[in-house]
């Protein structure tokens, strides 16, 4: 039963009808839907123990414990200083919840069977995520600074008191928290001498502080009778009473009819807490004020309400207060859908604009835009059925395929316009696929490329898909019921196509004899890609091969590697002034350094913003320059804060940003030329074939400055430890655990309780005083009280200084060390040696242990991508094969590819624009799109030959008469349909590149068409 035009028509109004009324229901966000969900952590807590404790006792049994589950694909694990965390992948397909619930209820049995003190372990990631967040949590909204110049504490209070209380009214703010500055505590000092003379020992004063403190909590439950004679069980809280005294007077012990009390043993001070870090920007004190949102809050409106509310709060303040708002999550979704809406509008307008210039139709101008209407409300059902997200990616696909998506209407259109059948499909469906293939490419490229681009290649296959159905079904129902004829564009200058179909006849003729030169014209334009061939094969060194046959591929290559180098001499200049301080440095001394820095800096009104970070022993403060600023400035500025740190001493300073080579003062005199990567199953077994490694190689007088480096923790802090000397302790009767308490009540602070009254709420650390006196000269030469006898340390213990090796990292459950060390010779020497080591090495290692020389295979993955458009290649090859049955014709369509590649590789050269992620996007995509003008050709040839039974040149000219219309505005539609990206090179690069490199492939493939392809038909 055939379907007349108007039930076609009508089925495809209710599916539109039901596009719309799913379009409310997409997910809609800014970033793309995470896909991580095959990764676990594992992490586990042991105080105060060491790496290699944690590593025997912890982390190997846990990992042995997972490796052994059904779906694991690897395991990794970091041992540290009572810390461990062991990284668990999944195999692809493998189900999430399952293996986390198993090795959850793995975990819990296994608790028991761990050391005493280990914290219970917790499972982090794997989650399936599907863009919408927990109902249960609150995320972070907007983020605001507070600088004055008055002191934080000052700030917060003020601000506590004015803003807090407005934004917490706020429906959807879940909370407002004000942060920046550094709580106080309390400190009781006392001198270890005076309470051994008195006869009171620290933990009598620790006792008798925590009994005064008390204690506030729930200690049980009990039954109790209520009014109705009922009984219910209530918490049962223990509270201390609060008491008139001080914590001075709290007494301590009695002794001889005395009592001592706290204040003549110790001195109580209330102090601040040494920050771990500072935020500041241009030199002032700041403030956060975090605002945040309830899960299912709608954050653009709450972030408008809460702006609001602010501005009113602002301008109540009366003291010098600068509020500015730093983050806004909200933000980004404005400005992404904005500015995606406002490209796809443009897009479309640009289309629909070009369809009425061309055709001068307003009922074909109609067919055209509802075909567009229909293509993306039908294509509402699939996102919403398949869960794809639209976001920044996806949205902009949705974009790209416009053009696509307007060719197959044209090319149907013209089609039944002048045959009335749609014979046309085939060659239609033959470009889609060919499409479709090219974007499968992006499932092969490394994950964080797939991450961002995968959206998008669903949202262009969707469509493309769905235009299938439109060109086929709607397409032809619309022009039948409305009786849409296509205009004849070239009806009024027949005599100029007369003319060139007579030069371009002679032009075939001329191509059909000594093809063989063109070939070889073509292959030596394109270029043989010597870069691609392999490192070993020595070609990288034939500079001649590559100048006189690299063609536009080798500049193209060229044009890459100095890419990097023109991106950074456009950069706008900052200045970035780093410092380091030493092992032991805290973030309150280098803030005292940076502050002088600062005030250099607060000189200058060309600076538009300083911002100062430190984050314990290093800091940074990045120079942003106002617009318009000389451009000598920031070089002069350079000089004066490099002669500015020169007299800063106890730190390493450096610069970078602004002058080519940048400044530094610190002299790194452990840098590494070589390695020997050395890895097996056993750590302790590992060391000493490390350090066999190390001793083989020290016998060569040419290797110096043999180390054994953990790799990725190569700088590792310095370590004090202690080498008791066991037979000295058993003479004095005493064992390592009474040196170490003795020791312990002389260097550390302990945290007593918390103390409150109505003027403060503040925790109490009991101190001994020589803790800031104590140093490494002094511990060696102070004595101590051990029991009745009174020693040096150095009659017990030696004292000494290595690399901590507190991290341990295993890889597939094998431990890696490296042994690194510099040689002194040539290259060549070098590198005969380094493999005479390793020929002798991997022969006498036992079994279960291997060596090998760390290699970079950066530049290689990233080249390997490239290969990628050789199976797009193929794939085309196939694809075209099964339409048209014939290796020639497949062939024709395949080499307008390289043609094209030509185009986008000296597009990029002439343009300089950056290739980028978005240029490889580009020639992936316009590997796929150039082969449609050839495919539409060729049907259409074939067709010819098989109804007309003509061949040669007669047939193809006729085809090519018949299509070359419908295909010049399929190249232009297409690249109408990228204008809008060309409006954003510095907001979106990849979008840019990503439109110039199909332009100009597309460009240079309408001449490819005309000239390139006949040279490998057979007429």
């Amino acid at each position: 039963m055939k379907l007349s035009s108007f039930s076609v028509i009508l089925i495809f109004v209710v599916m539109m009808v039901m596009g719309f009324a799913l379009a409310p229901l997409l997910d809609v966000g800014t970033d793309p839907t995470s896909r991580q969900g095959k990764q676990l952590t594992i992490r586990c807590e042991w105080p105060q123990v060491s790496a290699k404790v944690v590593e025997q006792n912890l982390t190997a049994p846990i990992e042995g414990m997972v490796s052994a589950l059904k779906g694991v694909e690897s395991v990794s694990s970091r041992s540290s200083f009572g810390h461990c965390e062991v990284n668990v992948r999944l195999k692809e397909n493998q189900n999430v919840s399952t293996v986390k619930f198993s090795i959850s209820s793995m975990l819990r049995q296994s608790y028991a069977k761990f050391p005493k003190g280990v914290s219970f372990p917790m499972i982090e990631g794997g989650e399936i995520v599907n863009g919408q967040k927990a109902n249960h949590e609150s995320q972070l909204l907007l983020t605001y600074h507070v600088n004055a110049d008055m002191q934080p504490e000052m700030i917060k209070k003020l601000i506590s008191g004015m803003v807090v209380r407005p934004l917490e009214t706020i429906d959807g703010v879940a909370k407002v928290e004000v942060t920046g500055t550094t709580e106080r505590y309390m400190e009781v000092s006392y001198d270890p001498m005076l309470l051994s003379a008195c006869g009171v020992t620290p933990q009598e004063m620790q006792d008798a502080i925590r009994n005064y403190i008390g204690k506030d909590e729930v200690v049980g439950t009990m039954l109790q009778t209520t009014a109705d004679h009922k009984q219910e069980r209530v918490a049962f809280r223990l509270v201390t009473a609060n008491k008139e005294a001080d914590l001075a007077s709290v007494p301590i012990k009695k002794i001889g009819g005395k009592v001592i009390y706290l204040n003549d043993l110790a001195q109580i001070k209330v102090k601040k807490q040494d920050p771990l870090g500072y935020y500041r920007v241009n030199g002032l004190n700041t403030i956060y004020i975090n605002v945040y949102a309830s899960a299912d809050a709608n954050f653009v409106r709450l972030s408008d309400a809460v702006q609001e509310e602010m501005n009113v709060v602002k301008s109540q303040i009366r003291q010098p207060l600068y509020v500015h708002l730093a983050y806004d999550s909200a933000q980004q979704q404005r400005d992404e859908t904005a500015k995606l809406v406002g490209r796809t509008l443009l897009s479309l307008l640009f289309l629909l604009a070009f369809v009425f210039v061309v055709y001068r139709s307003f009922k074909y101008l109609s067919v055209v835009a509802f075909a567009l209407a229909a293509n993306f409300l039908m294509a509402i059902i699939a996102y919403w059925a398949f869960g794809l997200k639209l976001h920044v990616y996806s949205l902009a696909g949705i974009t790209v395929s416009m053009g696509l998506i307007i060719d197959s209407t044209i090319v149907m259109a013209d089609h039944y316009g002048y045959y009335h059948n749609r014979k046309a499909f085939l060659s239609i469906l033959a470009a889609m696929l060919t499409s479709i293939g090219s974007l499968i490419i992006i499932f092969f490229l490394p994950q964080e490329m797939q991450d961002d681009l995968s959206d998008f290649a669903w949202i262009v296959i969707v469509n493309l898909v769905v235009a299938l159905l439109v060109s086929f079904f709607f397409v032809p129902a619309l022009m039948e019921q409305w009786h849409c004829a296509v205009p004849r564009l070239w009806s009024c200058k027949r005599r100029f196509v007369v003319r060139w179909n007579h030069i371009y006849h002679r032009y075939l003729l001329l191509t059909s004899r000594h093809r063989w030169v063109y070939y070889i014209a073509l292959l030596w334009a394109f270029g043989i890609p010597f870069h691609a061939l392999p490192e070993d094969w020595g070609m990288d060194k034939c500079g001649f091969l590559t100048d006189y046959l690299g063609g536009t591929s080798q500049m193209f290559v060229d044009y890459l590697d100095g890419s990097v180098q023109r991106r950074n001499a456009d950069e706008r200049k900052t200045l970035h002034v780093q410092a380091l301080m030493p092992v032991g440095g805290t973030a309150v001394q280098l803030n005292d350094k940076m502050i002088l820095v600062e005030e250099l800096l607060k000189k200058y009104p060309e600076i538009k913003e300083f911002v100062t970070r430190i984050d314990g022993r290093q800091g940074e403060i990045t120079v942003k320059f106002r617009d318009g600023v000389d451009a000598s400035f920031p070089y002069r500025l350079e000089s004066m804060v490099i002669g500015k740190v020169i007299t800063i001493g106890g730190a390493d300073w450096s610069t970078y940003g602004v002058s080519e080579r940048g400044f530094s003062n610190s002299i790194d005199l452990q840098y590494k030329a070589n390695r020997i990567k050395i890895s097996g199953y056993n750590y302790a077994q590992l060391y000493r074939l490390s350090e066999n490694i190390s001793g083989y190689l020290g016998k060569n007088p040419r290797v110096q400055d043999i180390a054994i480096e953990t790799p990725g923790f190569e700088n590792q802090e310095d370590e004090v430890y202690v080498d008791y000397q066991k037979d000295r302790l058993g003479m004095y009767g005493l064992s390592p655990y009474d040196i170490h308490r003795e020791l312990r009540k002389l260097l550390s602070p302990e945290y007593v309780g918390a103390y409150k009254d109505h003027q403060m709420n503040v925790d109490v650390y009991l101190k001994p005083l020589p803790v800031e006196q104590y140093d490494l000269w002094h511990m060696e030469n102070s004595q101590f009280h051990v029991d009745s006898l009174q020693l040096f340390a150095s009659d017990v213990m030696k004292l000494q200084r290595r690399e901590a090796k507190e991290v341990i990292p295993k890889e597939k459950q094998e431990y890696v060390l490296n042994v690194a060390f510099n040689v002194l010779g040539s290259y060549t020497y070098t590198t005969e040696y380094l493999d005479s080591v390793m020929a002798h090495f991997k022969r006498n290692l036992p079994v279960g242990y291997h060596c090998e020389m760390p290699s970079y295979k950066g530049a290689d993955s990233e080249r390997a991508n490239y290969w990628l458009l050789l199976l797009v290649a193929v794939l085309i090859f196939f694809i075209c094969s099964v339409v048209f049955e014939s290796l020639r014709m497949t062939l024709v369509v395949v080499s307008m590819i390289p043609v094209s590649l030509m185009g986008a590789f000296l597009t990029f050269i002439i343009t300089g624009v950056e290739f980028g992620s978005g240029g490889f996007a580009s020639l992936v995509l316009l590997s796929g799109i150039v082969v449609n003008s050839a495919i539409y050709i060729l049907c259409q040839y074939a067709k010819i030959q098989k109804e007309k039974s003509t061949g040669g040149m007669k047939a193809y000219l006729c085809a090519f008469n018949h299509k070359i219309v419908p295909i010049y505005l399929t190249v232009i539609s297409t690249i109408v349909g990228l204008v809008p990206f060309f409006f954003e090179q510095s907001e979106e690069p990849f979008w840019f590149s990503f439109a110039v490199g199909i332009t100009g492939g597309l460009l240079l493939s309408i001449p490819a068409m005309i000239f390139v392809m006949p040279l490998f038909l057979k007429f």
